[in-house]
Order: C-alpha cells, then sequence, then structure tokens
C-alpha cells in the first residue's frame, strides 16, 4: 500500500463502508487524533533548516504561499456554486474547504519524482500546514458562510490540535533525533495512507443513509468538480507565478503544491462540523488527484527535460 495506490484503496473501501458501517463506525473517537498523527508524521520529514528557501528565496515563497491560499478556496468556490447550486449547501461547503486546506503531504513526493525543486516543496509545505489554522477557517467563512453555518472559532481551534501542534512537534522531533526518525521515514507514506483510508471508511459509514439517498447525478457533479478543480489548481498554480517571473522549475514546484491538497484533513474537518454529506468532496478530490496527479507529473518531468534540466529521476 502506498501514496500512489490512495485512490485504488479508497475506491475499494468505499463499497465495504457502505455495506458493512459496523467495522468503521467505533473509529469516531480516535478519527482526529488518526489525523493528527499523519500531519505528524508530515512533520517527521521536515527540519527547521528546510525553511531555508525563506531567506534564500522570499519573493518565490510568498508566490507560492498566496497562490496556494487564493488560488484554491476561489475555484473550490466557484466550481461548487455553479456545479452544486441544486445539491446539499453541505456540498458546497465542503468543496470550498478542500480548496481552503493546506498542500497534502504527497505533494513532496511528486515534486521529487518532477524533478523540480524539493527544498521549495518541503518549505511551501511547512508554511502551508503553520499558517492553515489561521488562513483555513477565515477562507471557509469567507466564501461558505454564506450557505452553510461557519463557526471559524472552533475550527480553528480544531486545526491548531490536528495540524499546528502535530506537525510542529514532527519538526522538532526530527531535528533533535534525526538519524532514528530516518529509519522510520520509509514507513510513513505507507502508514498515512492506511489511515487515509480509514477516515474515508469511517465517513463514509457515518454517512451511508444520506450517501445511499443521493441521486447518481450527485456523485457524476462531485466527480467533475474534483477533476476541474484539480485541473485549474495546477493550470493557475503554473500561470500565476510564470506572470510574476518565477523561473518555470519552480513554478512546476508550486503548481504540485498548489494543486494536491490536504483532502484527508478537509474530509475530517468536513464531517467535525456539517457531517458526512460536507465531506463528499474532500473524498472526490482525494480520489481524483492521487488518479491523475501521476500523470501531470510525468508532464512536468518531461518539461523540465526538455527545458534542458536534468531531473531528479
Amino acid at each position: 500500500m502506498s501514496a500512489n495506490s490512495l485512490w485504488l484503496w479508497v475506491l475499494i473501501v468505499t463499497p465495504i463502508s457502505l455495506k458493512f458501517p459496523s467495522i468503521f463506525l467505533p473509529l469516531k473517537p480516535v478519527i482526529k487524533p488518526l489525523l493528527g498523527s499523519v500531519i505528524l508524521s508530515m512533520g517527521l520529514t521536515l527540519k527547521v533548516s528546510d525553511f531555508k528557501e525563506i531567506l534564500s528565496k522570499p519573493k518565490t515563497v510568498l508566490i507560492g504561499l498566496l497562490t496556494q491560499y487564493s488560488v484554491m478556496p476561489l475555484l473550490g468556490w466557484l466550481i461548487a456554486t455553479t456545479l452544486y447550486s441544486k445539491l446539499p449547501a453541505d456540498f458546497i461547503a465542503g468543496q470550498v474547504l478542500t480548496g481552503a486546506c493546506p498542500t497534502g503531504v504527497v505533494s513532496n513526493v511528486y515534486n521529487f519524482l518532477a524533478g523540480a525543486n524539493l527544498a521549495l516543496s518541503l518549505t511551501l509545505s511547512g508554511i502551508n500546514t503553520i499558517v492553515s489554522p489561521f488562513l483555513t477557517p477565515i477562507l471557509t467563512k469567507l466564501f461558505a458562510g454564506k450557505v452553510v453555518k461557519v463557526n471559524a472559532i472552533n475550527l480553528f481551534l480544531d486545526m491548531i490540535q490536528i495540524t499546528l501542534i502535530p506537525v510542529v512537534v514532527g519538526i522538532w522531533v526530527n531535528s533533535k533525533f534525526s538519524q532514528k526518525v530516518e529509519k522510520v521515514k520509509p514507513l510513513l507514506p505507507v502508514y498515512s495512507t492506511i489511515v487515509v483510508v480509514l477516515i474515508v471508511g469511517f465517513v463514509v459509514a457515518a454517512g451511508r443513509e444520506k450517501i445511499l439517498s443521493l441521486p447518481v447525478k450527485s456523485f457524476e457533479l462531485l466527480a467533475l468538480g474534483a477533476l476541474l478543480h484539480l485541473l485549474f489548481g495546477f493550470w493557475l498554480g503554473y500561470v500565476i507565478p510564470r506572470l510574476l517571473g518565477v523561473p518555470k522549475v519552480e513554478r512546476i514546484t508550486i503548481s504540485i503544491e498548489t494543486a494536491m491538497q490536504n483532502s484527508g484533513l478537509a474530509t475530517v474537518l468536513a464531517v467535525s462540523h456539517w457531517g458526512a454529506l460536507a465531506a463528499l468532496p474532500a473524498i472526490f478530490y482525494s480520489v481524483v488527484q492521487n488518479l491523475i496527479g501521476p500523470f501531470v507529473v510525468k508532464l512536468f518531468n518531461w518539461m523540465i527535460k526538455r527545458a534542458g534540466r536534468k531531473p531528479a529521476v
């Protein structure tokens, strides 16, 4: 089981959780701690020294941060209000929240495989996660507050516990005990994949009755919404830095960081604040980004080769 096969495991666990919800429902008390452990594992891949790009390329880092927290929430709102106008308002909230969440943990792997700027990728992932408790609630309130009730304070407190504390602890542990952490790093992607699959199983099981009552068209629109959100995220994450004079390899890095969302975080926050239906956009996004992402990475790898820079693989 690897991060690249996450989409497949999500597709496998979904019908199982619909058929046998009792398998996953007992996970409810530990869903947030489980996700926190995934964010902790992300922190274990980072060191304080990884943030050196802030000093060497502050403009590029700032552009990457602004792209992440402007493009994706706005895209989520535009796509959701266009496609989901006749569907439950929870879908709009879920799509916006998915866009307002920080970068997904797989973005660093994808940047490595693309031959992009891994140091910049690590920096952006770390900063995106650290600032997310402050920006995600505000952006979700701004874009989704008109269709659902958004308690920004509770969302902020949840994210402090689930994201900020675990990632800071992970960075500290990796900085102090790097040799020991190196031994477990190969296991972290597998562990993260297992946890996300379990979270999806719980969400689907918890919302079983509502999910089964939805028309087929709802799922088609959710899939289309996720695909458009991802592809436009990649495109705008590349075009905006290009217009601002960012070099090709760095704008590819920003593009990947922008489009690859932490759908596991969005799933947990959505089901905690609005229910299982609100989590469906994040689940669909998880499947689509892990299915389409590798093909986009291959395209970026080709672009870097064509530009004359030797890729990482």
